[in-house]
């Protein structure tokens, strides 16, 4: 354990380190957000696996950096194991081919598309 007055001077250095790890992936945190509270708002008409397979494409994507921190994908969704991806750009998947095939990776994804918005 460490002493109370070194914690507190610590204290502002962990404030300061989880508010920029949290701005730097503040559209990934976004994302994460919405789906919790459509999985909330939608927990009477989805499947308990379907939200499972959508937890676990979306976990991919968080893993990647580069699809983490990619401006252009604003969201994702998953049905019946097809992952569409809601991109600003129609040809948006060509210089992230690697990115899409480990999403297809995931357990229960069979395609991946991406519409614009």
């Amino acid at each position: 354990m460490i002493p109370r007055p070194i914690a507190r001077k610590i204290r502002p250095l962990w404030v300061a380190a989880v508010a920029s790890a949290a701005w730097a992936n503040r559209d990934d945190l976004l994302r994460w957000m919405r789906f919790l509270r459509l999985a909330f708002d939608q927990r009477k008409t989805r499947t308990i696996p379907d939200l499972a397979t959508e937890f676990r494409v979306r976990a991919a994507v968080s893993a990647n950096p580069v699809l983490r921190r990619d401006s252009a994908l604003k969201d994702l969704t998953v049905s019946n194991g097809v992952v569409t991806l809601l991109t600003t750009d129609s040809d948006w998947p060509e210089p992230h081919n690697n990115q899409i095939r480990r999403l297809k990776r995931v357990k229960g994804i069979s395609e991946v598309i991406s519409r614009p918005e």
